[in-house]
């Protein structure tokens, strides 16, 4: 996480960024859970621009209850995410029950997205969003499922750094990008290479 709290918003997908949420992940020594309150997954959908300030600000005001209820199942989710995206990078079919396990999410999700008029056009919004602890996680869920589904999935990979290996989309012209962030791992890995072959 960047200094002043703020998530470093390096994988080109908000489904992706959001499985980034757990930072070292295959490190245990260093291994950090960036969604460590409920407040931190509405500072995420807030810089990932799923909520607005009006909306982060009645989530915060929600029940205690709900919220941690709530922090539990992001987490589960975050999770379902990061191993069915992993699995495509790696040429893998999805675990069976991941899958199901996100089905059952991305159904609840979808009860929540409605068509609605305005203006003399008709448009999908989602009902609640800001009105249920898990609301803006519909948004992310659906986005994960489209992403999973398209042809962009073939541009999903994984950052090189073994300790990282958080997912990006890889929208590089000849799609040869190798770091979730060039600035992060990718100069570190290069400067630890350096003075290997100068030690």
């Amino acid at each position: 996480m960047a200094e002043g709290g703020s998530f470093q918003l390096v994988a080109g997908h908000v489904a992706l960024d959001f499985a980034n949420t757990l930072d070292n992940r295959y490190d245990p020594e260093r291994v950090k859970d960036l969604l460590a309150s409920y407040e931190d997954f509405v500072r995420f959908a807030r810089q990932s621009v799923v909520i607005d300030d009006a909306q982060a600000s009645r989530l915060r005001s929600l029940p205690t209850r709900e919220k941690q209820a709530a922090l539990r199942t992001l987490r589960t989710v975050r999770e379902l995410i990061e191993r069915m995206f992993t699995a495509a990078v790696e040429g893998k079919t999805a675990d069976p029950e991941d899958l199901a396990q996100f089905n059952a999410q991305l159904q609840k999700a979808l009860q929540h997205r409605t068509l609605v008029e305005e203006r003399g056009a008709i448009h999908w919004e989602w009902s609640r969003l800001d009105r249920a602890a898990l609301g803006p996680l519909w948004p992310i869920t659906l986005a994960a499922a489209e992403l999973l589904t398209s042809a962009d999935l073939t541009k999903v990979r994984e950052c090189s750094a073994e300790t990282c290996r958080w997912l990006f989309l890889d929208l590089s012209k000849n799609h040869t990008r190798r770091w979730c962030d060039m600035k992060i791992c990718g100069n570190r890995i290069k400067a630890r290479r350096y003075y290997q072959s100068h030690s």
